[in-house]
């Protein structure tokens, strides 16, 4: 057998026992193990600081401004922006959350983050 056979034939029974292992439940994707909920921030112009170790955040805007949101760097040159009656979802691990309302504005702000 030439080393391309060989591959083809590898590739192909580990193709199968891969998909016998999902099928039987063995391999699943990965599950938070739990969560921090916090239903009201009170969001100024100066910024908000929450330490809240995280692999996923979800932020909503319950009313207010718009509000500048990143994580694990004070809101600066980079970040991103929820706007009113929407929600930004945050697929990244980090340990802090910075929060800040546009200038002469405030905001209240809903956050959720699993761990």
């Amino acid at each position: 057998m030439s080393s391309v056979e060989v591959f083809q034939f590898l590739k192909r029974n580990i193709g199968i026992i891969i998909r016998r292992l999902e099928e039987s439940g063995v391999l699943s994707t990965p599950s938070y193990l739990d969560h921090v909920f916090m239903p009201s921030v009170e969001v100024s112009d100066a910024g908000v600081e929450l330490s809240v170790r995280g692999l996923l955040y979800k932020v909503r805007v319950v009313e207010g401004s718009p509000v500048y949101v990143n994580v694990d760097r004070p809101v600066g040159g980079e970040y991103t922006i929820v706007y009113p009656g929407s929600y930004k979802v945050i697929p990244r691990a980090g340990s802090k959350l910075y929060l800040k309302a546009p200038s002469g504005y405030s905001s209240v702000v809903s956050v959720e983050v699993l761990l």
